[in-house]
């Protein structure tokens, strides 16, 4: 076989392959746009179903690429301290809960947080803090379920004081961080 033909052969087995990842990456990019179209479209039912939270300021979502974190404050869920939903909590979860259930996610995240013990709480408030977020975070997930939302997806997580996205020296900003977070991750 002469340099030529090997050459030649060489040239076709490299653009087999370029042409190979190049179809691979078509696939991929075409995957993930309709993931974030998805994302978009649950987003904008989200704003219409929750309009009064969101204009309240109970609400506030945030969207990327390839997920959308909901932002719920602990006063439209939860009485201070309490671990049971209130009755209008409850309405909001299963509105949700029903847009879930029409959409396919790859995982449903549920994180609950609280607000950070004053140092003139005891060295157990820390763990009650825990405690109580774990216990919001499952009595969230535990009304979305109710709907029919697909429980292999779900992920309960805790934080207790430790993710805080607001100063805890004032009540405003304790108040911010007293809340459960849903974050919907777009499956390809």
């Amino acid at each position: 076989m002469t340099n030529v033909r090997m050459r030649e052969r060489e040239t076709v087995k490299t653009m087999t392959c370029l042409a190979s990842v190049l179809m691979i990456l078509i696939l991929v990019i075409g995957c993930a746009d309709r993931a974030e179209q998805r994302l978009r479209q649950v987003q904008n039912e989200l704003e219409q179903v929750l309009r009064v939270g969101l204009r309240n300021g109970d609400i506030r979502m945030q969207r990327t690429r390839d997920h959308l974190t909901i932002v719920i404050a602990e006063r439209l869920l939860f009485d201070a301290g309490s671990r049971n939903l209130k009755p209008d909590g409850i309405g909001v979860l299963k509105q949700m809960g029903v847009l879930f259930k029409t959409a396919s996610f790859k995982e449903i995240r549920v994180a609950g947080h609280a607000d950070k013990a004053s140092a003139s709480d005891g060295p157990t408030q820390y763990f009650e803090r825990l405690a109580l977020s774990k216990d919001r975070a499952t009595q969230t997930v535990r009304v979305l379920k109710g709907d029919g939302v697909d429980s292999q997806s779900f992920i309960i997580e805790w934080y207790g004081d430790i993710r805080p996205i607001a100063s805890n020296e004032t009540e405003s900003g304790r108040q911010l961080n007293r809340r459960v977070e849903i974050v919907l991750l777009a499956g390809m």
